[in-house]
């Protein structure tokens, strides 16, 4: 806010009537330069911050969804290891009852080899016991990996909100210096120090274009579950032109495909993230049990074909208009591309 203030001050005060032009337009370029000077260590540490966060919340929205699937393999695992458990153990009653077993035992030739009967059929047991049990730890701590992780993302999504609300101070602050660039006279602009000042400013704006782009070439698309794979595929044909993959990238971004539906810390709910005042307004019954429902999935992806579509999805040269409309940041535009387009070499048709 002081800066703020020192540049809504900083006007040059009225040149004498008898000053050169040369010293009038020198002091006004160096005026010009030390207001962008004032910003640049505020502005140049926020670009850095805001850069980090998003990059976290791209990395974040991977890995959420590989250690959820992670989770999801380990628990079949450890289902499949209790199962094959309990049929080795079924198997072994059922193939002559556990009288045959008992005769097995009891028809052993000495005690030596009788206890040596006894300790295979114990041994047997207990190491699927112990290989039931290992899977099953595995697939807690994966669950728990996997819950730490998706929160984590949930985190970094209000830290890049604040962050970007930041950014948006600071490029005010940027504007105001522009702004003051733009007064100058041609004959200050030409100065060097005035040519300096405007080029820190466009280094400033290109580091923050750079930090989007940053981002989405660290994210990728994961496994889609089933039954979201095939409500994406069913609601894109309802926006003629909608590729299904931007609204598969669009519910892998907001929700994980569903993993993770909020509230967000904007209000945004359920697995597409709308805000319930833009859900009601543009809501459709995808599931067509007659209610109108922003945690359900058909609702939320069949709604969410439809919102793009109402801001030109299905028109050329408009989708990535359409994506900033969902959410209004070029990053996030940026981010929904990158997905869907790794997202098609895993899911090609």
């Amino acid at each position: 806010m002081a800066v703020v203030s020192a540049l809504a001050v900083a006007v040059l005060p009225l040149a004498p009537a008898s000053a050169d032009p040369l010293s009038q337009a020198q002091a006004q370029a160096h005026q010009a330069a030390l207001d962008v000077q004032r910003i640049q260590p505020r502005l140049n540490e926020a670009v850095s911050a805001y850069q980090a966060a998003l990059t976290r919340l791209a990395g974040g929205v991977t890995s959420g969804i590989s250690a959820d699937q992670a989770a999801d393999q380990a628990q079949s695992v450890a289902y499949t290891s209790q199962l094959a458990q309990r049929q080795r153990i079924r198997a072994l009653y059922m193939s002559g009852g556990s009288a045959a077993l008992l005769a097995s035992l009891l028809t052993s030739g000495s005690p030596t080899e009788l206890a040596e009967r006894l300790g295979a059929v114990q041994h047997l047991l207990q190491a699927d016991t112990a290989n039931t049990a290992r899977a099953v730890l595995a697939a807690t701590q994966a669950r728990a990996v996997a819950n730490s992780s998706l929160a984590g993302a949930d985190m970094l999504a209000e830290t890049t909100s604040t962050v970007e609300g930041d950014l948006a101070r600071v490029q005010a602050l940027m504007a105001a210096a522009q702004a003051r660039l733009d007064s100058l006279t041609a004959s200050a602009k030409s100065l060097q120090e005035a040519k300096d000042a405007a080029a820190a400013l466009a280094a400033a704006q290109a580091a923050v274009d750079a930090a989007a782009s940053g981002a989405a070439r660290s994210a990728t698309g994961g496994q889609i579950p089933a039954d979201y794979l095939a409500l994406y595929r069913a609601a894109a044909p309802t926006c003629p032109g909608l590729d299904w993959h931007i609204l598969a990238a669009i519910g892998q971004v907001e929700s994980g495909h569903g993993r993770s539906v909020g509230p967000s810390p904007s209000g945004a709910e359920g697995p597409m993230q709308f805000l319930p005042a833009t859900f009601d307004a543009y809501a459709v019954d995808g599931n067509h049990d007659g209610v109108l429902d922003i945690w359900n999935p058909a609702d939320a992806i069949f709604t969410a074909a439809h919102y793009l579509c109402a801001n030109g999805a299905g028109k050329p040269g408009m989708l990535a208009t359409a994506i900033w409309h969902y959410n209004h940041a070029d990053w996030y535009v940026q981010l929904v591309l990158a997905v869907a387009a790794s997202l098609r070499i895993r899911y090609p048709t």
